[in-house]
């Protein structure tokens, strides 16, 4: 392990643990994730309104997870051609990273979600649902209704991307940066928008973000000890 990348995993790994106590104490109340939702829900009917329009549906839940989707899509078939397209195999290394790391990010949030007892904020009663809310790593209510719905799994989609900078890191930094921010920008985006919904609150978004980016730090870790971006060609 190089001194660059000894600071660059000191960073990360400090980074992540302080993460993990300020999303952990934004969550211990629910007052940010509640206040935020109240900017979205209407108290008149006791809805959200923009839960049932039919083009942020359409534009800012199906067209973004399709776009994700063949982003990782796209990238695979690439890897894939790569062992017999010369323009591909530099980027051969990169494309796999890539798609593991991706895959893996996604699969993980998605899993989480699946076993959660945490239901959606158009599903507590303050919101005219029927669930009771609790604080993440509390006790579980008696009335916690659906669940299913911790960490994000829609801005997972976006915040995977990430991957990308992970595996072209060291290579070319400048377009890994470039795709970080890609990255983050559409996970925000996509978090809003579910947001604006009521299908998640703000801390779920967060704990999606740094799930991912954890993946990915882990998977960059093993690469490094597996196959070494010097052996890659």
């Amino acid at each position: 392990m190089n001194s660059s990348y000894a600071r660059f995993a000191t960073i990360n790994v400090i980074g992540l643990l302080l993460c993990v106590l300020l999303f952990t104490w934004i969550a211990r109340d629910g007052a940010l994730d509640f206040r935020l939702a109240h900017l979205f829900f209407d108290p008149s009917t006791h809805s959200f309104p923009l839960r049932v329009s039919d083009a942020l549906d359409f534009w800012g839940h199906t067209v973004l997870k399709l776009f994700t989707v063949w982003i990782l899509v796209i990238a695979g078939v690439a890897m894939v051609a790569s062992n017999w397209v010369e323009s591909l195999k530099p980027w051969r290394r990169a494309l796999f990273v890539f798609v593991v790391m991706a895959a893996c990010a996604a699969y993980l949030v998605q899993t989480l979600k699946g076993a959660s007892v945490h239901s959606c904020p158009w599903d507590i009663n303050t919101f005219g649902g029927s669930a009771q809310w609790f604080p993440l790593f509390g006790p579980i209510g008696a009335m916690s209704g659906p669940g299913l719905c911790w960490p994000g799994g829609h801005a997972s989609g976006g915040f995977a991307v990430m991957a990308g900078y992970f595996a072209l890191r060291d290579s070319k930094a400048k377009l890994a940066r470039l795709i970080l921010v890609f990255s983050l920008a559409i996970g925000a985006l996509m978090s809003v928008v579910q947001m604006a919904r009521g299908a998640h609150f703000l801390s779920h978004n967060l704990w999606s973000m740094w799930l991912v980016w954890a993946t990915c730090f882990v998977i960059d870790a093993l690469m490094r000890i597996i196959l070494p971006p010097r052996a890659a060609a």
